[in-house]
């Protein structure tokens, strides 16, 4: 726990960039949701009315989540990598955004009692390793460039903590899959 808040501390200025940019992702979610036709608005919140009746994480959030894992990771050689990831991350603020304002609309006062669990349960975690894999991306294309000009291969170090993050990931689906889903419709359903 140490060693997380030592590079909280020492990559400050990373993790303001990325949560600025998933809270400016966040708040265009909510803009976006006020700006859909009455009409549309109306038909999200009748088909998500029996939300917590059944699993709200998927096999296909896994499959999913891993293939984008794998895409952002491979394309960081040619440093297309990091802008995907950062958009990923704002799309993910986007999305979060956009539920929020369908909680309020379903379950009235108890939308922040619903989407905090809901957050907890299943966005919290995966929120937090995307944002250390933001870091460790950014620390990984350092060190290539660094290793390009020297002609060595030292960033593949920065390279094994990026797939560690990618299986911490998906660990954390898959607790999500057969925990988390069941956690939710005992609370919530």
């Amino acid at each position: 726990m140490k060693s997380i808040w030592t590079s909280l501390k020492r990559h400050k200025n990373l993790f303001l960039f990325i949560t600025i940019l998933f809270l400016f992702g966040f708040a265009t979610g909510i803009l976006f949701y006020f700006k859909q036709e009455p009409s549309i608005k109306e038909t999200i919140l009748l088909s998500m009315t029996n939300l917590f009746q059944e699993n709200i994480f998927t096999i296909k959030n896994i499959f999913y989540h891993f293939i984008i894992l794998l895409l952002i990771c491979s394309t960081l050689f040619c440093f297309v990598g990091l802008p995907f990831l950062v958009f990923y991350i704002f799309f993910e603020g986007i999305s979060i955004g956009f539920i929020l304002p369908i909680f309020f609309s379903l379950y009235k006062i108890n939308a922040i009692w619903y989407f905090l669990i809901y957050f907890l349960l299943v966005k919290f975690i995966f929120l937090f390793f995307l944002f250390l894999l933001f870091v460790k991306s950014v620390h990984y294309i350092k060190s290539y460039i660094i290793c390009l000009k020297n002609k060595s291969y030292d960033f593949i170090k920065n390279l094994k903590f990026i797939f560690v993050f990618i299986i911490l990931v998906l660990i954390n689906d898959v607790f999500i899959y057969f925990l988390g889903n069941r956690l939710i419709i005992f609370i919530l359903g």
